[in-house]
């Protein structure tokens, strides 16, 4: 899931939780930064600064990196540079640059291995790739921390700090997660709604000429065997094949006149429940009432376009339908926060381009666009019209 076709709660969700999230690369440089400032040697000073940039800046890619593709370890298949690999030659970099920065009593190196440990929760799910990396950092700290001659202030510096990072990092990384699985939940449920009324059309169609079809293939089976042995038997179904034919198109054009044909209200009742289906919150305000079946067919086929575009496109926001009577007009108005519809070569039938022919052969108009941050279908038509 990318993060620019987001709705607004979802991106300010997200970043908040980023910024907390990369909180941890700041914690890593806090006590470092601060014996930099402390460190007499300007050689070791320019030395550490590369080394805490370099913690700094693995940690920061490698945490981002994690997040923008919600991977279990940074570095997976299909990534042209692993961060973790990045990550861990940073961390064997800066222990002879930062290591000796402040002595014993700043425990600079310490503050990033803590910081590093207390992140790899974000950036790994294997139980065997965490407990190998804790080890690993375990026995650098303390490594570093004998030769400085202070291991149990180095290991209880960088426990400290590692629980630390858990803790402000946890919940943010809960809410990243929860976050991405709610606008996925949405968008699998708009899909799902769409499929079940496609799946619908589908029955009705087999329920209507399945069995139609299938005398008519035993009627031509039939009469291919008898063509030679009895033709005028053969010719006699074949007459009641035609027949069987010409009610079974007529069967199936009735079917698909009468999907097209739903009027206003079964289409209202239709999109709520789409609606419902998809976790979008709506308002359903009908004040005005179509004149005739036909401006009713109609207006019905503008909210079934427009709530398909609400169910493709939406981002979670409420849709707003109205139907108002304007002087002698009728307004249908569906507003959400959807994306511009298509209204591509595949679409032209019964997309945008498709209703603002049908509305313009009546008189009316079709407009959709943004205004602001929302997105307004509005489709108008006289109070007295024809056929469609």
């Amino acid at each position: 899931m990318g993060y620019d076709d987001a709705d607004r709660p979802v991106r300010r969700a997200r970043a908040v939780a980023l910024v907390a999230l990369l909180a941890a690369p700041a914690t890593a440089a806090i006590m470092p930064g601060i014996a930099l400032t402390r460190e007499a040697d300007p050689v070791r000073a320019v030395l550490g600064a590369i080394g805490i940039a370099l913690v700094t800046a693995a940690l920061a890619a490698a945490l981002y990196r994690s997040l923008r593709h919600d991977a279990v370890a940074a570095g997976g298949p299909g990534r042209p540079v692993p961060t973790d690999v990045v990550l861990g030659l940073a961390l064997l970099v800066s222990i002879p640059l930062v290591a000796p920065l402040g002595g014993a009593a700043w425990s600079t190196w310490a503050w990033l291995g803590g910081t590093v440990a207390g992140s790899l929760p974000l950036l790994y799910r294997r139980p065997a790739v965490l407990v190998g990396g804790w080890l690993a950092l375990l026995v650098a700290v303390l490594a570093i921390g004998a030769w400085a001659g202070a291991p149990l202030q180095y290991g209880l510096t960088a426990l400290a700090v590692g629980a630390t990072v858990v803790f402000m990092c946890g919940l943010p990384y809960v809410l990243w997660r929860l976050v991405g699985e709610l606008r996925a939940g949405r968008e699998a449920r708009a899909r799902l709604a769409v499929a079940e009324e496609r799946l619908r059309f589908a029955r009705d169609i087999h329920d209507v000429v399945g069995h139609s079809l299938s005398v008519i293939a035993l009627k031509a089976e039939l009469v291919e065997r008898l063509r030679q042995s009895d033709p005028g038997r053969a010719a006699a179904e074949a007459g009641q094949l035609r027949g069987l034919t010409a009610d079974a198109l007529v069967q199936l054009r009735s079917t698909v006149d009468g999907f097209r044909g739903i009027d206003l209200d079964q289409q209202a009742v239709a999109v709520g429940d789409a609606l419902d289906a998809a976790g979008i919150p709506y308002r359903m305000e009908l004040a005005a009432r179509p004149d005739s079946a036909a401006l009713s067919r109609l207006l019905a086929i503008a909210l079934r376009e427009a709530t398909t575009n609400v169910l493709r496109h939406g981002r979670g926001a409420e849709c707003v339908i109205t139907l108002d009577r304007a002087g002698r007009d009728l307004k249908l108005r569906v507003i959400n926060d959807a994306a511009e519809p298509s209204t591509g070569p595949g679409r032209t039938g019964t997309g945008l381009t498709g209703m603002r022919e049908r509305f313009a052969e009546v008189g009316g108009s079709v407009r959709a666009g943004r205004e602001g941050d929302r997105f307004v279908f509005e489709a108008t038509v006289p109070c007295q019209t024809g056929q469609p």
